[in-house]
């Protein structure tokens, strides 16, 4: 009879995500409420807000190389962008601001690394014009400061790979009958964050779990748990890791292992300004 550590089927899926850098654009502020026309008259400040959120997301959602995600609300801090880039599980945020002067429009935006959770020095745009006429290339100026900045960037979002094993039945192996599949995802990480699309809570494996798959390695953090049959999309974050995401499907009363190589960043110096 053969032992339960050589019942494991032949089934091995490979996967390597390709995942874009993706980028929060948030609502730029004004700096003051009024300013003063050439009569020294005192006037309103105009509502560029949603327009040049508008036209940085048309100029980031042009490229094939990256993507963006428009969010309403204004924030006060970096910490509130960090969180609602996190939310939506983007890499960087766009905050600014613009002034209306007499004689000029001013934007400024600043950059934020979602992974770092602050804007690193050298990562901020800027740009001018005489007037409203111009603020479409105004705000195409500082989407191409910012492009540059995404694209030199070592955080931008890599490749991860992973290889989805079936292990085989859950009786065979020896767990308790279920209809339900048994999941294992190793990480070459020490703390993960696992979230599954169902809302499964994973638990760090035990011992009989680890010793399923022939090469486990003992340095890789193991979670295990029940979940339904059917598709479920994984998502594992890890601070100084890239991270992954990946949808795979699971059949009833089978046991799967899912083995997760994250890449670790490495993060480059600021880029020179050009």
């Amino acid at each position: 009879m053969k032992s339960i550590g050589l019942i494991i089927l032949s089934l091995v899926v490979y996967a390597v995500t390709h995942a874009a850098p993706k980028v929060a654009v948030f609502p730029f502020e004004p700096l003051m409420d009024s300013t003063y026309n050439i009569w020294r008259d005192q006037v309103k400040v105009l509502d560029y807000q949603l327009a040049l959120q508008s036209f940085l997301m048309s100029d980031f959602i042009s490229r094939d190389d990256m993507d963006a995600v428009k969010i309403d609300k204004p924030v006060k801090s970096v910490a509130e962008a960090v969180a609602a880039a996190k939310a939506v599980q983007a890499d960087f945020a766009v905050i600014g601001a613009y002034a209306e002067l007499p004689s000029a429009i001013r934007v400024d935006a600043q950059l934020i690394d979602v992974a770092l959770g602050d804007v690193p020095r050298g990562y901020s745009a800027s740009a001018s014009a005489p007037s409203w006429v111009d603020l479409s290339a105004v705000a195409d100026e500082v989407a191409s400061q910012l492009i540059g900045l995404i694209k030199s960037s070592s955080t931008a979002r890599r490749d991860s790979r992973s290889r989805l094993i079936v292990e085989g039945d859950r009786n065979a192996l020896g767990f308790p009958p279920s209809t339900q599949a048994h999941l294992l995802i190793e990480v070459n990480s020490r703390a993960p964050k696992i979230t599954l699309s169902n809302g499964a809570a994973m638990k760090r494996c035990s011992v009989k779990d680890r010793s399923l798959a022939a090469g486990t390695q003992p340095s890789q953090i193991c979670y295990s748990a029940d979940v339904a049959a059917g598709e479920i999309e994984i998502t594992i974050d890890q601070r100084g890791y890239y991270g992954h995401k990946e949808s795979i499907n699971l059949s009833e009363g089978k046991v799967y292992r899912l083995v997760v190589e994250l890449e670790k960043m490495a993060f480059q110096s600021v880029p020179t300004p050009k």
